[in-house]
């Protein structure tokens, strides 16, 4: 029997499964059930929009969350959440549209964070500039200032800072989406395997984080450990499946190990999902060659060809391969 409670707070509402099975894909399931059966039950709706987010499934999350906002008892919190989900989503233009219509008292650091962010990225500066005055002025010592200023020197490749202004963030609020993830990202980018390790299972433990669980993938390579990086690879593909970067890291993982029917699979997943990556067409075209496939791997050779055309005025990187 499943127990669903609500935390209130207004757009801050969390959903805690109690259940005998203690198992929260079972809860889930529960959840799922319980939407279909009651479609116009706008909070059954909220809530299963509100999983979906924090599991990042964020575009199977905006369908309940928009019936969730027709109710006048949930629209608020609704449009929070769509407007938090089209931000994570990079869907910059969806995300302004849900949050400038807040009342000004829904998580106004969050949304002014959200909208100076949405605002630059789509080059409606003088919007982002308002937001960040705003936030800035108002919030100057808030998790989301500093999450801002994170994000700024990132921008500016000043990583030891950007690093600084996160773990700032975290002291002043740990529950910030990402900051961990941000943190570890960045030790990545040093090549700093150790603390990068660090912050990227904390993120990870938190929930199903398909990047944090991606790179520590790269660090299990990169280490040699072939087994732990096929795992997490693994691991960051079922948290999202549209990780054309996992499947390509796992198609060249099994290659490798030569399990190359395994490796075919992954490869061609990963070139459909990012047709223009060569690397993605090269591998495949190695396993296919692998396989005997020769007509196919041409194909795959030919696609490099053309792909790297592009960046290298048509010198044919392919060339010792093709033989």
């Amino acid at each position: 029997m499943l127990l669903l409670f609500l935390l209130t707070g207004l757009g801050e509402r969390s959903v805690v499964f109690a259940q005998t099975t203690g198992q929260a894909d079972a809860s889930f399931s529960e959840l799922q059930q319980a939407a279909k059966r009651f479609p116009q039950d706008a909070r059954i709706q909220y809530n299963l929009g509100l999983a979906l987010f924090h599991k990042g499934r964020l575009r199977e999350a905006v369908a309940p969350l928009k019936k969730a906002a027709a109710d006048p008892a949930l629209t608020e919190e609704a449009h929070f959440l769509l407007g938090a989900d089209y931000f994570e989503e990079k869907d910059y233009a969806a995300a302004i549209a849900e949050l400038r219509q807040l009342d000004p008292s829904i998580q106004r650091e969050r949304v002014l964070y959200m909208l100076e962010e949405s605002n630059r990225r789509t080059g409606r500066l003088d919007e982002a500039k308002a937001s960040f005055h705003e936030l800035i002025t108002n919030y100057s010592d808030s998790a989301w200032t500093h999450y801002l200023l994170g994000n700024a020197y990132e921008d500016q490749q000043e990583l030891d800072k950007a690093i600084q202004e996160y773990k700032q963030a975290l002291a002043k609020d740990p529950s910030v989406p990402n900051a961990q993830f941000a943190i570890g990202y960045l030790y990545w980018r040093q090549s700093d395997a150790e603390n990068a390790r660090e912050w990227l299972e904390k993120e990870a433990a938190k929930g199903c984080h398909s990047l944090a669980n991606y790179y520590l993938g790269e660090i299990s390579r990169a280490e040699k450990d072939l087994p732990k990086a096929e795992s997490l690879y693994r691991r960051s593909l079922a948290c999202d499946g549209s990780n054309s970067n996992a499947h390509l890291r796992l198609g060249m993982l099994l290659e490798e190990e030569k399990r190359y029917e395994e490796a075919l699979a992954q490869l061609k997943e990963a070139t459909r999902l990012a047709p223009d990556i060569g690397s993605g067409h090269y591998h495949l075209a190695s396993v296919y060659r692998s396989l005997g496939r020769k007509a196919e791997a041409q194909i795959e050779f030919d696609k490099v060809r053309q792909i790297q055309a592009g960046k290298d005025n048509g010198v044919d990187v392919t060339r010792g391969a093709k033989e």
